[in-house]
């Protein structure tokens, strides 16, 4: 039988035997240097690990451009090629939009000309028609007011569709809106001058749909010119 100061005794020596088993190992190190110095901490580690292997890739591509030099500049003359080529392709490619909605534009500003180039024939009818009215008719006749509104009220709605006469007494001679018919001397005008207008010229949108039919003057010749300054001369001695 043990007494109670030997059970305590004994129980503080097992505690003690097992705070020793369980002492750490302790790893030497070298002289002057305190535990932990010398070696980078893990995450330094780490990125030194990951940086090796790009540091070397990078090392290997500098080295390779370095002796395949030739190669590289084979490479930009290729691709300074391929870039000119591709920046004449776009602007083809872009002209191309531009000529294209250049043809749509006029395809749908110019869709009625044919009809209103055949209704042109039934305006000069009706010119006509006027013509002769005013010539036997009193501008107080019913008729010839009624036609009158008819032809006005068809030139304003054609007008509405870009048609407009095109403008040819006493202006000069125009060879892309005029058509020269005949020719009259004059010696009233030193440069070619639209004397009468035979048939009226359209025009649409701007672009001439028919030319108009006009008689030009033109310089008179020698004799006629001496023959007017005879009857002037002549003229002068009767008074």
């Amino acid at each position: 039988m043990l007494w109670p100061d030997s059970e305590n005794a004994e129980a503080m020596k097992k505690k003690k035997d097992k705070n020793h088993s369980e002492e750490p190992i302790r790893i030497p190190v070298e002289s002057g240097e305190a535990p932990g110095e010398g070696r980078p901490p893990p995450q330094a580690r780490e990125a030194q690990a990951a940086e090796g292997p790009i540091s070397e890739s990078r090392a290997a591509e500098a080295e390779a451009a370095e002796t395949d030099a030739p190669g590289t500049e084979a490479l930009t003359v290729e691709r300074n090629d391929l870039l000119a080529r591709l920046q004449r392709v776009s602007a083809d490619f872009i002209n191309y939009q531009k000529r294209v909605q250049r043809d749509i534009t006029e395809a749908r500003d110019f869709a009625n000309a044919d009809l209103i180039r055949e209704l042109l024939g039934v305006l000069d009818d009706m010119e006509r028609a006027l013509q002769a009215a005013r010539a036997n008719h009193s501008q107080d006749d019913p008729l010839l007011a009624g036609m009158q509104l008819v032809y006005g009220k068809a030139l304003e709605v054609l007008g509405r569709f870009g048609l407009q006469p095109i403008e040819a007494q006493g202006r000069p001679f125009d060879p892309t809106r005029h058509e020269a018919m005949m020719q009259q001397p004059s010696a009233e005008h030193q440069s070619p001058t639209v004397l009468s207008e035979l048939q009226r010229g359209y025009e649409l949108k701007g672009r001439v749909l028919r030319p108009a039919r006009v008689v030009v003057s033109s310089p008179p010749q020698e004799g006629e010119a001496r023959g007017d300054e005879h009857a002037c001369g002549g003229t002068a001695e009767d008074e």
